[in-house]
């Protein structure tokens, strides 16, 4: 009997998030053991300790969007197309997500989240005005991506829509502008309505 697959991280995080709401969205058998990166145990892990990593039979892979892609391998699922054009879109919006939309709101989330959590001292309001500026830049890129659509490739969830959407995970609690993007605002109640996403909410 195989074993369930292990996304091993703490779920606050976002890119934990990711893989765990779409092995739920995909019905698959999933465990997730809560260790941080400062973690003993995990410096075995991952060198550099970042999570999450993923373990199946024997099996281990880390990085959020390559873990997603892997788990879209072990059933049958529309989150990852695989007519070229379609998966071609998807895998531009993971490399998005990656490359600009993470970094611009992740210092946003460390200065207002993080430090207060672990006792690192005040926001530098600074660091968050400049990259409040970067976020506007991504999210006014994506706002125009969702004009006229639900969904971001398609006509229903994908992968690009898991990445993007679980990054504003903390949006409220971060003090996000999402009143400036009405795409973005009704796109992500569609996202954090999906049943994956319901099942991997987090508890601030």
């Amino acid at each position: 009997m195989a074993k369930p697959i292990k996304i091993i991280g703490v779920p606050f995080s976002q890119n934990v998030r990711k893989p765990l709401s779409v092995a739920h969205h995909l019905g698959l058998e999933v465990e997730n053991p809560p260790l941080a990166p400062n973690d003993p145990s995990f410096k075995d892990l991952h060198a550099a300790g970042r999570i999450p990593v993923l373990e199946d039979e024997g099996y281990r892979i880390c990085e959020s969007n390559a873990i997603m892609i892997y788990l879209c391998s072990k059933t049958k699922n529309d989150l990852y197309p695989e007519e070229a054009r379609a998966r071609g879109l998807v895998n531009q919006f993971l490399f998005w997500d990656v490359a600009h939309w993470t970094p611009a709101y992740q210092p946003i989330q460390f200065e207002r989240l993080v430090k207060g959590m672990l006792g690192l001292g005040e926001t530098d309001e600074a660091v968050v005005e400049a990259a409040l500026q970067r976020f506007a830049r991504e999210a006014a890129y994506l706002e125009g991506a969702l004009a006229g659509k639900s969904w971001l490739v398609g006509d229903g969830a994908t992968l690009a829509d898991f990445a993007a959407g679980a990054g504003l995970t903390h949006a409220g609690a971060m003090g996000l502008p999402l009143e400036d993007y009405p795409n973005i605002r009704a796109w992500n109640e569609r996202v954090q309505g999906l049943d994956g996403f319901k099942k991997t909410q987090v508890k601030m």
